[in-house]
């Protein structure tokens, strides 16, 4: 009959109405365990900072109360290392947990005109984590390759807004390149594949940055778990100009009372207004408690460069100061000594009358070396209810520990293929109870040497020293920073220092004392270069055909400007 038809249907929706429920209710279990069992990830890393330039870690001048916010409420972790002495293979690093000479990330940093980046075969956090179905965004600088194949947002982020490279890759308004001959060389911003704006504007670039970060967070916070990667272009100086005072027009940071120019100490403090705006923002929203913040820096400050660049705080690298030649002089980028030894250290650009004072070789222990200024980076770690606050660690930790450590609080398998340790039981305990690190050893590569198969002025990548435990350090070629004249010196036996007796490496240790480390040393690198392939040097090869230009008609300059209004 027409009424046991209607109850027979009647009684099938009702069914499909509950069968739905149970399913919506299981979805959203699923969903609110996702967000109990899985924090929020915000990596916070500046660029080339020294160890102590933000205020918890020392700053005679910056005031950082963002960043240091951190440290209170969280882990300071006072022997965090580099894994690499340039930028373009610390951060390869940072988002693989692989040795950046298994990924041919070497030599020297990717160019702005470079062929290659990092590889999509490369798996970096971004898409561990899109594993365990987290949003992931980047804002902020990427140097791992410009081409549309090596982008963030085809190495596992959902979207990026940010500058390809450092802030030294290309002009802008108000300061041209000296390297830019033909006007067409302007930095530029992406916004996921599109280049929007060239070159960038300066006025509202941190701005910018703050509020891409933020609304990323207001997206997705109650979705599902997030990861930010706030990659500040902070503290990069700008390139070497055609027009005007290097050490007066390097920085780019908005200057707080609007006039004069801007400072090392404006950087350091716009990136901290950034990072404090991230962390309002969850706090805005109530859940600082379920995420995860970790700030460092890619690598340390690039001596050369002077007022434009940051300190070495207590790691001089004394040893190679008293023993290089007085006359050899380092110069900041696009200059050359005038002369092959003179203690007057004056640099010069080739073809000009542009001169300016550089520093002895012997003082250039940052950037580009593997002396302690260039490898002790500032790091802290916050997630409350999980981390301690205000706890500090000791514990020998490398920037190769991110992704494992972040994969095993997510509870998603470690790769064999990873070279990092996972650190849970040490943020998780600050008294690092649950793992030793006396027998790890970190191995450090660099290129500049002076012979090996790779063109002048990169020789060979080569492991120059190594770390075994929390307290040695054993070097095997001493040099400066980059690619000056000093001529690296060999060392057998190793030159041992205890770093951290003496951070500053000035009192070698007796060689007799240790020779059962000694002994083991050579075995420890032989094994270690077993376990790396021959890889293709990716950053050796560039083409300006490859220089990003948003309308060739135009000289690669748009017309898209923002006000501060967009961003107030």
């Amino acid at each position: 009959s027409r009424s046991l038809i209607e109850n027979t249907v009647l009684s099938k929706m009702k069914a499909l109405i509950w069968i739905s429920i149970v399913r919506l209710s299981f979805l959203f279990l699923i969903v609110i365990a996702e967000r109990t069992q899985s924090p929020n990830i915000v990596l916070l890393l500046a660029d080339n900072l020294g160890y102590n330039d933000i205020s918890i870690f020392g700053a005679p001048s910056s005031q950082t109360p963002n960043i240091d916010r951190l440290g209170l409420e969280g882990l300071k972790l006072n022997n965090w290392n580099s894994a690499a002495h340039l930028c373009s293979a610390s951060r390869a690093a940072i988002l693989t947990g692989r040795y950046p000479a298994k990924m041919g990330i070497f030599p020297r940093v990717f160019r702005v005109d470079a062929e290659y980046g990092l590889l999509p075969s490369e798996i970096t956090l971004a898409e561990y984590l899109r594993n365990k179905n987290y949003s992931t965004s980047i804002v902020g600088k990427w140097h791992l390759g410009h081409r549309p194949q090596y982008q963030p947002t085809n190495q596992g982020f959902d979207e990026w807004t940010g500058i390809p490279y450092h802030m030294s890759g290309g002009s802008v308004d108000n300061h041209e390149c000296f390297v830019d001959i033909n006007r067409t060389m302007w930095l530029p911003l992406y916004e996921n594949e599109k280049i929007i704006e060239q070159p960038v504007n300066l006025e509202t670039l941190a701005q910018r940055y703050a509020h891409r970060a933020t609304d990323f967070i207001e997206r997705n916070a109650k979705k599902k778990p997030f990861f930010l990667f706030m990659s500040f272009s902070h503290v990069h100086q700008l390139c070497a100009p055609k027009f005007g005072n290097e050490q007066e027009t390097c920085q780019w940071a908005k200057k707080k009372n609007g006039s004069g120019t801007s400072t090392f100490v404006n950087a350091v403090e716009e990136m901290d207004w950034i990072a404090g705006k991230i962390l309002q923002k969850l706090d805005d929203l109530m859940i600082t408690n379920e995420t995860l913040v970790l700030f460092t820096s890619d690598n340390g400050p690039w001596v050369a460069e002077q007022e434009c660049s940051g300190s070495k705080g207590p790691f001089e690298g004394r040893w190679l100061y008293d023993n290089t030649d007085p006359g050899c002089t380092a110069c900041p980028s696009d200059y050359v000594p005038i002369s092959p030894s003179s203690e007057e250290h004056i640099c010069i650009i080739p073809g000009t009358n542009r001169k300016l004072k550089g520093v002895p070789c012997g003082a250039d222990t940052g950037l580009g070396s593997v002396w302690e200024a260039n490898l002790r980076m500032p790091a802290l770690v916050r997630w409350p209810g999980h981390i301690q606050g205000g706890t500090e660690s000791m514990v020998m930790m490398s920037s190769l520990d991110i992704v494992p450590t972040m994969l095993a609080i997510v509870k998603h398998d470690i790769p064999d293929s990873i070279d990092g340790v996972d650190m849970t039981s040490v943020w998780l305990d600050a008294s690092g109870h649950g793992i030793s690190t006396e027998n790890r050893t970190l191995f450090f590569w660099r290129d500049g040497f002076k012979n090996g198969p790779l063109p002048s002025p990169y020789g060979r990548f080569d492991v120059a020293a190594v770390k075994i435990g929390d307290r040695i350090k054993a070097w095997l070629w001493t040099k400066s920073g980059h690619y000056n004249e000093d001529v690296e010196v060999y060392h057998d036996p190793p030159l041992l220092f205890d770093i951290l007796s003496d951070p500053g490496e000035a009192f070698p240790l007796s060689p007799e004392d240790h020779a059962d480390l000694l002994a083991r040393i050579p075995k420890l690198i032989e094994d270690h270069k077993k376990s790396i392939p021959s890889t293709f040097p990716l950053a050796l090869y560039h083409d300006r055909k490859f220089i990003p230009c948003s309308d060739k008609a135009t000289n690669c300059r748009t017309s898209t400007l923002f006000g501060n209004a967009e961003f107030a």
